[in-house]
């Protein structure tokens, strides 16, 4: 499968009429099942990102297909757990990647529905932790909510850390200077914030349960990302 990181994903698109396809597939592979161990869908992501900064490919269109992909990459590959789970457990396939699937399961008994958005950040688990999802037993309405939650933050940090190294690469050495500066100081800025409130949640008496320090560290994480594409993208402009 090495021929995968031989691809020029971005001469792919050039010259492609079908760039919203192949933005789809590459989100969709990326996070199906297994596929997602030696397919390199995250370095295309973010390659493709590249390109909205120098006008072939369009923001949001691009985020709504990797949106897409990635949505049901993850659904199928939840299916797979709830139908095939005893078959999969016999096949080579699981012997193959064992180690992966007992990392993956550890993870979804430590932070139960939590580990499918936690989960889908991480590359390692990431193309075995839907289909744990499903074979132990998670219910199918609550991971596609989640599964969307999670895509919806997914996406954007892939395609728009394309974005910021396409924009560094078309600027004079004055002007990537001062992205630099402004790169860290969005880093550091939402660092600080980020840790302060990490140590709150750690300490408060609101969230003394383990249930609810897991909410809160989730829904941090996510702000935390949040707060970073925005700021550097405010900064960039």
């Amino acid at each position: 499968m090495e021929f995968l990181y031989s691809i020029d994903f971005t001469e792919l698109i050039k010259q492609s009429n079908y760039t919203g396809l192949i933005i789809f597939l590459i989100a969709f592979l990326e996070t199906l099942l297994l596929v997602g161990f030696f397919f390199p869908g995250s370095m295309a992501l973010v390659a493709i990102g590249s390109l909205i900064s120098t006008g072939y490919l369009e923001l949001w269109s691009t985020l709504f297909w990797a949106f897409s992909g990635a949505v049901v990459g993850d659904n199928i590959s939840f299916w797979i757990g709830v139908y095939f789970q005893e078959p999969l457990r016999k096949s080579r396939i699981y012997t193959k990647y064992h180690q992966e699937f007992i990392k993956g399961e550890n993870f979804f008994h430590q932070y139960g529905i939590y580990s499918v958005a936690i989960g889908r950040f991480i590359g390692p688990i990431r193309a075995v932790i839907p289909t744990i999802a499903g074979s132990l037993g998670m219910s199918g309405k609550l991971f596609f909510i989640t599964n969307v939650v999670s895509a919806l933050f997914w996406a954007p940090a892939y395609i728009l850390s394309g974005v910021i190294i396409g924009e560094a690469f078309t600027l004079s050495y004055t002007e990537f200077e001062k992205f630099i500066h402004l790169e860290l100081w969005s880093l550091l800025l939402v660092g600080m914030v980020t840790f302060g409130v990490f140590l709150w949640i750690k300490r408060s008496r609101f969230t003394k349960t383990h249930t609810k320090k897991s909410i809160a560290y989730l829904a941090l994480f996510l702000a935390a990302l949040v707060s970073l594409t925005v700021t550097q993208t405010t900064f960039q402009g």
